[in-house]
């Protein structure tokens, strides 16, 4: 089995790991797997996810740590790389194209709720002028409406109306995006739940591993 796996129309190095490449929240495994696919675990910058809707900026001094508080980083700097631990959530990475920022973010559905995206996209305007329709986004494994069931005041938050309680997460991701411009997303439509040899899934075996899902 493949240890990661990537969407090839999204032009910027990424990958999301599978089951085969273990635990990645286990630091040594973790830093195992990112040698043998010759990268400097040092230069990874995580955060500890809290289901919220802060992104921080990070920079060179924030090399080989978790940042806290936050579900979503920023980067200006190339030498490093961005990643995000999921087991059905919504991992999102981003990049500015004619610009070197990159972005990552851990998108459950009340980070999502909480406009932690619109809080990135405030980020990107005010901080580094970037202009949405610039922004390229690749949305990674998670639960999908298939599997995703949840009680029906969750369609009522987001304004939407459920059939038999499933929720379609991406698809109120992808409707946020493309109000603030950005056209150009990058689905790799697979679900962690039905896809049990592939991913964990929290809600399908309420597991302790991690996959990541990285931008480089």
């Amino acid at each position: 089995m493949e240890q990661f796996i990537s969407e090839k129309s999204f032009l910027h190095k990424h990958f999301t790991t599978t089951k085969a490449a273990g635990d990645m929240k286990n630091e040594a495994i973790r830093n195992n797997f990112f040698i043998s696919v010759n990268l400097n675990p040092a230069n990874l910058v995580l955060t500890n996810q809290i289901h919220g809707n802060n992104i921080r900026v990070v920079d060179s001094s924030n090399r080989n740590s978790f940042i806290d508080n936050c579900d979503g980083l920023v980067t200006e700097n190339k030498d490093i790389m961005l990643g995000i631990f999921t087991a059905d959530c919504v991992p999102l990475l981003m990049f500015a194209e004619n610009s070197k920022i990159k972005i990552a973010i851990h998108a459950g559905w009340k980070s999502v709720y909480d406009g932690i995206i619109e809080n990135a996209f405030g980020i990107l305007k005010k901080k580094f002028a970037v202009k949405y329709q610039e922004i390229v986004v690749y949305i990674g494994p998670h639960i999908r409406s298939c599997c995703y069931k949840v009680g029906y005041e969750i369609g009522t938050k987001f304004n939407v109306k459920l059939i038999d309680k499933k929720f379609d997460l991406s698809s109120i991701i992808c409707n946020k995006l493309k109000k603030n411009g950005v056209n150009k997303i990058f689905d790799i439509k697979y679900c962690t739940y039905h896809e049990q040899d592939l991913f964990f899934s929290y809600r399908r075996d309420r597991c302790t591993e991690r996959i990541i899902s990285v931008i480089v």
